[in-house]
């Protein structure tokens, strides 16, 4: 769509009205991508973002803007493309074995993966399973025979889990056979990225502390990239995601050597 740089009126409006849309899809948005998407100028765009962010609509960072709350509407997030989640989570099971130690990251689909071992699995009775997620840890507590740790830390409402210093010190001195990783963004070049940095800093802290990483995104996240980056995309060996992902991206998983698994 294109619209064209005016003063302040109905176009401008129109033009903000617009930008929050986009930034409603994703909870972040770049300047230059903005910028291109409307065809702005780089300063019209920046103009819009800080009238927005004088709203309270949004927050300005480097090179773009999020919302105020990007995650507050998690029921909402939870909802969508529920069924690609479900079925991403079904299939992350199969990969877990008996007597491992495994990471469950917060978010949507790592509780997808959650209901399905709460299910029990077959095969597998002992099983030690560690999260921040304060969601997951009671959806599984005193649901499973598995032992549940829920990592301590400053509670991070919109995330519905623990980040911070405390959280960062206690997962690194634990190890992990398997850490199950959500991602907001997936993108070839910029690489697996999150909309917030607390919740990405557990998730380095994480990975440096597994044995093996598997990726359970699903297919809407292709193309999308968050602010905080979490590892570039070659890094992540094992993808677990849903069969609406398109070409690009199984072409990019297969020039990156990884294991990408479908899940019907």
């Amino acid at each position: 769509m294109e619209l064209k740089s005016a003063p302040d009126g109905a176009l401008a409006d129109h033009r903000r009205e617009l930008i929050l849309e986009t930034l409603a899809e994703g909870g972040q948005c770049r300047v230059s991508d903005l910028a291109k998407r409307f065809s702005l100028s780089e300063m019209t765009v920046r103009r819009d973002l800080q009238v927005l962010e004088a709203q309270g609509l949004l927050r300005r960072v480097h090179g773009g803007a999020v919302l105020v709350n990007p995650d507050i509407e998690y029921p909402i997030r939870a909802r969508e493309g529920q069924s690609q989640k479900h079925r991403i989570g079904r299939c992350a099971a199969g990969l877990i074995r008996n007597g491992m130690a495994i990471y469950l990251d917060s978010g949507t689909t790592a509780m997808e993966l959650a209901l399905v071992i709460k299910e029990g699995l077959p095969g597998v009775s002992e099983l030690s399973i560690v999260t921040h997620g304060i969601n997951i840890a009671i959806e599984l507590s005193g649901h499973t025979t598995y032992g549940v740790h829920l990592i301590g830390g400053e509670l991070y409402h919109n995330g519905l889990s623990t980040v911070g210093p405390v959280a960062l010190t206690q997962i690194a001195q634990l190890h992990f056979d398997l850490f199950f990783m959500g991602a907001r963004g997936i993108d070839a070049t910029v690489g697996w990225t999150n909309s917030n940095q607390l919740e990405t800093q557990l998730k380095h802290a994480a990975i440096a502390q597994s044995r093996q990483v598997c990726a359970i995104a699903d297919s809407a996240k292709w193309g999308q990239r968050g602010f905080a980056p979490i590892v570039p995309f070659n890094d992540i060996p094992v993808w677990v995601s849903d069969e609406d992902l398109p070409d690009t991206a199984r072409e990019a998983a297969d020039a990156a050597g990884m294991t990408l698994i479908i899940a019907d």
